[in-house]
């Protein structure tokens, strides 16, 4: 994804305590003699795993937790929080969360730091004054730290044609619901599809079918994606989501050959995965209050990376910071997940 990119010029601010340290990764401990961890062996899109989030404001930490669980580096709540020492979690964060990791993710955003004309927003009005100086100094320490953060809009065509990759993953802020109204839509028209499919196939059969047969063979079975239902505990209480924007994380998986679908996991659910179609999706996550935040993930520098030791998943130690190739851009705001 090519784009012209300027660097971004404004005065730090003046903290007592400069808000990256709080992402600062501690350093590579050596690893003469140490094997190389490897991916497990069902390292696929298929294998993608689902961790649900604990309360209303970790789902960014969970999709973080996800991508680190796919590629064999599974760290646990505690030692994800020990990084990400706040709960009010923006993109940024998770930008810097990963990159701590070893996991190159490529953040693009139409706007750069705190975006003050949220203020009128409620999801935002609560939190954005205390978090705009932290979350505009850590866009401003981002290219020295080693981070891609772009300013752009990315359109879906460009986020599948990436996300094809059997290496890829893209972290996306989406507004819950529009997000909700498109899995919806898309699971009747699934059930519809397959009700209708399964009808025909009866009555060229001359009998009914026994519920336990399940689904004809060249039907897919998309399980509890059509049936689940969003935690109570994963939306915020203090913010109704049919009052306005209410931000959530969820990872796109991979496109789905069959309706224009795209396969999401959602970290708000009790199910592995969701589907929404594109369309639904990208109205989501295009939302006033985005900022059409995506993290492009790809793992595919770490597949035969050496030098890794075994850390401690309970504090997350012995991890080498990522040295990706730095790009800052200017933008103008992102917000809290």
């Amino acid at each position: 994804w090519s784009s012209s990119l300027r660097a971004q010029s404004a005065e730090d601010p003046d903290f007592a305590r400069s808000a990256a340290d709080d992402h600062a990764s501690p350093p590579a401990a050596s690893t003469k003699g140490k094997a190389s961890p490897s991916l497990p062996r069902d390292f696929s899109k298929a294998a993608y795993p689902h961790v649900r989030q604990r309360y209303d404001w970790d789902c960014g930490l969970a999709c973080c937790q996800m991508c680190l669980k796919w590629v064999n580096r599974t760290q646990t709540f505690s030692a994800i929080t020990k990084r990400c020492r706040t709960q009010s979690t923006w993109s940024i964060d998770l930008a810097y969360l990963l990159h701590g990791y070893g996991i190159t993710a490529r953040y693009y955003t139409i706007t750069w730091g705190a975006n003050e004309s949220y203020k009128s927003i409620d999801y935002y009005k609560e939190n954005l004054d205390n978090d705009a100086s932290r979350v505009n100094e850590l866009f401003q320490m981002a290219a020295s730290r080693g981070l891609h953060v772009e300013m752009r809009s990315v359109t879906m065509e460009e986020i599948l044609a990436t996300a094809s990759k059997e290496t890829c993953v893209v972290i996306m802020l989406v507004d819950t619901q529009r997000f909700e109204t498109g899995c919806a839509e898309a699971g009747e028209r699934i059930k519809k599809r397959e009700q209708s499919s399964r009808a025909r196939g009866e009555a060229a059969r001359g009998k009914a079918k026994p519920k336990s047969a399940g689904f004809d063979e060249d039907e897919e079975d998309h399980g509890d994606c059509l049936t689940t239902e969003r935690m109570p505990h994963s939306l915020p209480s203090n913010v109704s989501v049919d009052s306005g924007f209410v931000g959530h994380y969820v990872v796109l998986v991979r496109a789905l050959e069959e309706d224009n679908l795209v396969e999401v996991c959602d970290p708000g659910v009790v199910a592995d995965r969701r589907v929404i179609d594109r369309e639904s999706l990208d109205q989501a996550r295009k939302a006033h209050g985005t900022d059409e935040d995506i993290l492009v993930i790809d793992v595919a520098s770490i597949v035969n990376k050496r030098g890794w030791e075994d850390e401690e998943a309970d504090d997350g130690s012995g991890v080498p910071s990522g040295q990706t190739s730095a790009k800052q851009v200017k933008s103008e705001a992102v917000r809290p997940g």
